[in-house]
């Protein structure tokens, strides 16, 4: 059997390129990585190196050798991640977000349907969220639009309508009734979370000269807005959930631009369809009351 050691040896051995600079990555001396080198020599019955007095460098059955120790070490890493991932699900949801709206939200209703477990819920790019529900680091992901794939079912869970937010004394405060487009305030210098997914891009994208401050933190942004006469940005989602403040008397004006409503899905491998049946019926049963209410008028 070849040790997991003598494969890092020779991937570290093909990177660097020489004895020394390998032994400096691995934290040894050149003589063990030396008798490292010879012993794999000795397990696969083969010459790796072509050796001189002064030099010693991979022949071309070492540099395959080396591939294929990159991809064995590789596949050792992904077998860790995913039992850890596993052990993991076992007593934590872990969920990722594409926007923060939600990941204030869900967690909320996660924790009543599933009282005994913890949750984690972090926000990342779409392609990250994707990586991390394959591999087991998500139990499930929310995502801006719907996803189609063979081995995940896609689940429509809500909508977040991004809102203006301006001072009263604001002269656009004149179209409060009608709303606000993106086109009648860019150029406006807003204050803005830094970390906001998505919607930093789209707000970029539809307002290109517009300046944007960004906060590190809510907290910080809360007091930059408090303090400011800076137009700034809320959701009816956040608006919802955080009623009891009222930004100091600011006033919300709806975007009406398709572009400033999220549509958000939930996906979920099928593979752990049994293990989420709670959250799924929780997430269609709300949708089918929403599309009720709205049919009511």
């Amino acid at each position: 059997m070849i040790e997991i050691y003598l494969l890092e040896a020779l991937c570290a051995f093909y990177d660097c390129g020489t004895l020394s600079a390998a032994a400096e990555h691995l934290h040894i001396s050149q003589p063990a990585l030396s008798r490292s080198m010879q012993k794999l020599e000795d397990l696969l019955g083969v010459s790796l190196f072509e050796r001189t007095k002064n030099r010693i460098a991979l022949n071309e059955t070492g540099k395959i050798a080396a591939s294929m120790a990159r991809r064995i070490l590789e596949s050792e890493e992904d077998m860790i991640t995913a039992v850890r991932n596993y052990d993991s699900s076992l007593h934590t949801i872990s969920a990722g977000y594409c926007t923060p709206g939600p990941m204030m939200e869900m967690p909320l209703h996660l924790t009543q349907l599933y009282p005994r477990m913890k949750v984690s819920s972090e926000m990342e790019s779409e392609e990250a969220l994707l990586k991390g529900l394959q591999t087991g680091k998500y139990g499930f992901v929310i995502l801006a639009h719907a996803y189609e794939d063979e081995d995940t079912i896609c689940i429509p869970c809500g909508t977040e309508t991004l809102y203006f937010s301006l001072i009263p004394a604001h002269p656009a405060v004149l179209f409060k009734d009608q709303g606000l487009t993106f086109s009648q305030m860019n150029g406006e210098t807003f204050v803005m979370a830094g970390e906001v997914g998505l919607w930093h891009d789209l707000t970029v994208r539809m307002m290109p000269d517009s300046k944007f401050v960004l906060q590190d933190s809510l907290e910080s942004l809360s007091a930059v807005i408090n303090a400011s006469t800076l137009p700034a940005f809320a959701s009816d989602l956040t608006i919802r959930l955080f009623r009891s403040n009222e930004n100091n008397g600011r006033i919300f004006i709806k975007i009406p631009d398709p572009e400033a409503t999220m549509h958000y899905h939930c996906v979920i491998l099928n593979q752990n369809r049994d293990r989420y049946a709670r959250w799924i019926r929780f997430l269609e049963e709300r949708e089918t009351a929403e599309h009720t209410a709205d049919e009511r008028g």
